[in-house]
């Protein structure tokens, strides 16, 4: 009595394959929302950890680069220089400002760099050059394909037009882009004389927690911060915005398999009736019949999760060109996460009908 299960699943096609489609379904939401955040930590965190930066400094309360609105005066550099272990120092201004290609307008995460810049400039370049000069605009994959611009094409950014002179990858933040500017430029254009978001600190040593706290203690009014707290910083700002959306989402597909498996399932039970009432019959136990209707929800979900993987493995090729600004990345653990999820929901789905199949007695053929 082994493959019973599959052979009454197989047997009515039809209801087998709404279950394995609405199992799909849930596995294709769980793994496109995990995907997309994957994705979109990937481009936020990526420029932050390819810096080859030991220390962040910023203003206090100022501990994360994507929601800093904090400016250091210029002179804090001169000051940083002077702090015993200190080998470089490097200055960035960041700010969000509004870009417009034709009709196209986006908000862009614009990063001012030096024309020097070592430690801050994008590492992942496609084409192009990866510091910007005067009157130059390096700009994410992304948003290149959305705008449909290229190389030496022009983008008005608040207001100023700047030529691109580069694109990078893996610098998407979902909502937003990165873009790389002079900082002169940035400066004039959000009305500064001189100044710095954040300033980079490249150490002698690698004791980067060291000195983050020699220069807070010798340099007034700012924070600094070693490479791998500023990295936690920024991750847990992502964090606290997309999991407990992602979470509620999940929680309400897992809702909904479970009740896709239980109404589908239930409602075999029910017109197999008369076979699970002969099963009893000829000393098939309870242990056995309920392996039985187990055995089709648990078929349902691997030819569901099958489906819905192979779905999104075409979405995934498909999706950079319908829709440039959504990062999709769906690692193998997400994928194998995504099959125990939907084994789960046919499992849960499946236990009340299993226990109706189980009470079903040999008496039962006398009702007819």
């Amino acid at each position: 009595m082994t493959w019973i299960g599959v052979h009454f699943a197989l047997r009515e096609p039809v209801r087998f394959g709404l279950t394995g489609c609405g199992l799909a379904c849930a596995v294709v939401l769980m793994v496109f929302l995990t995907g997309v955040y994957e994705g979109g930590v990937s481009g936020s965190l990526s420029y932050i950890a390819d810096t080859d930066a030991d220390v962040w400094v910023g203003r206090p309360g100022s501990w994360n680069l994507m929601r800093s609105s904090g400016i250091l005066p210029g002179s804090v550099g001169e000051r940083l220089r002077e702090v015993e272990g200190v080998e470089s120092v490097e200055p960035i201004l960041a700010a969000l400002l509004p870009a417009v290609v034709g009709q196209l307008r986006r908000s862009l995460l614009v990063i001012g760099l030096e024309d020097t810049a070592r430690s801050a400039r994008p590492r992942r370049v496609l084409d192009g050059l990866a510091v910007p000069g005067i009157g130059e605009i390096v700009i994410d994959r992304a948003f290149a394909m959305r705008a449909g611009v290229g190389l030496a094409d022009t983008i008005a950014l608040a207001g100023y037009p700047l030529a691109v002179a580069g694109i990078t990858d893996d610098t998407n933040l979902l909502v937003t882009q990165y873009a790389f500017v002079s900082r002169l430029d940035l400066l004039g254009a959000v009305g500064l004389g001189d100044g710095a978001t954040f300033f980079l600190v490249r150490t002698e040593s690698a004791d980067g927690a060291g000195l983050a706290a020699t220069i807070e203690q010798q340099v007034g009014g700012v924070a600094a911060y070693d490479r791998a707290t500023f990295l936690a910083n920024n991750r847990e700002e992502l964090e606290s915005g997309f999991l407990p959306v992602l979470w509620v989402i999940a929680v309400l597909g897992l809702v909904v398999g479970v009740s896709i498996v239980s109404i589908m399932t239930y409602t075999a039970v029910l017109d197999k009736r008369q076979d699970y009432v002969l099963l009893a019959a000829i000393g098939a136990g309870r242990a056995v019949r309920f392996s039985i209707v187990m055995q089709q929800a648990l078929l349902a979900a691997i030819v569901g999760s099958l489906a819905g993987l192979g779905f999104l493995a075409a979405l995934h090729r498909s999706l950079p060109v319908m829709v440039p600004e959504l990062p999709l990345r769906v690692e193998p653990w997400i994928g194998a996460t995504a099959v125990a999820g939907a084994l789960l929901m046919a499992a849960i789905g499946a236990v009340f009908p299993g226990r109706v199949a189980t009470q079903l007695t040999p008496l039962e053929a006398l009702r007819r």
